[in-house]
């Protein structure tokens, strides 16, 4: 538990020499925790990473405490932290050839949990259904042939939702770099559905 890690961590000085003062940093825990479990989730795709990633991320966050500017969000730099996280998790398997897939579909593992663009319940005919999965399924596919930086601008800019400005300070980037990038993104992943579309009409109209 996070609580159990952070019992045994050094404890150092807020900005500016002061005394550590953990009764606000358990204050700022308690009510982003949730927030920062859930986004680890949507970047990781699985509950084990995501409990790893948010324990370590208020851990380091609770090491050096002293790095916080206190007129910030903290949000944002627990978000950072995270974030981070997670790119160091993806370059380190990376490294680790054919050990994990990325391009392997989310799995549902709680009631409480969420899917990555999860399908839209259209309340129609089968055949309404039938095109949704189809739908889910091509844009998985194109998900997959993305890179790992563009996995994760459209996590952050489409699952999260969040501000091109919160992404560049994440990321360490320009806002433009930010924008131009995720415009190819977009573009790459509209030109995969195109043309899984025109497959699937061509491939319906051979069998009439």
């Amino acid at each position: 538990m996070v609580a159990n890690k952070l019992t045994n961590a050094p404890i150092t000085g807020l900005e500016g020499g002061g005394p550590f003062d953990e009764q606000r940093f358990k204050e700022l825990m308690d009510a982003t925790y949730r927030k920062v479990f859930n986004m680890a989730y949507r970047l990781s795709g699985n509950r084990p990473d995501a409990e790893d990633l948010t324990q370590e991320a208020f851990f380091r966050a609770y090491r050096s405490f002293n790095d916080y500017e206190g007129d910030k969000p903290f949000e944002n730099w627990i978000f950072r932290i995270v974030t981070r996280l997670y790119l160091d998790l993806l370059r380190y398997r990376r490294r680790r050839v054919n050990t994990v897939s990325y391009d392997a579909p989310l799995q549902h593992d709680g009631a409480d949990d969420h899917l990555f663009f999860e399908k839209a319940d259209v309340g129609g005919t089968p055949e309404d259904a039938l095109f949704e999965g189809e739908l889910s399924e091509e844009m998985e596919r194109a998900m997959s042939t993305l890179s790992d930086e563009q996995k994760l601008l459209v996590k952050l800019a489409d699952v999260e939702e969040m501000p091109y400005r919160d992404i560049a300070e994440l990321l360490d980037k320009p806002v433009g770099t930010v924008r131009s990038r995720l415009h190819r993104t977009h573009k790459q992943i509209r030109r995969r559905l195109e043309q899984a579309q025109l497959e699937s009409r061509v491939q319906n109209a051979k069998k009439r």
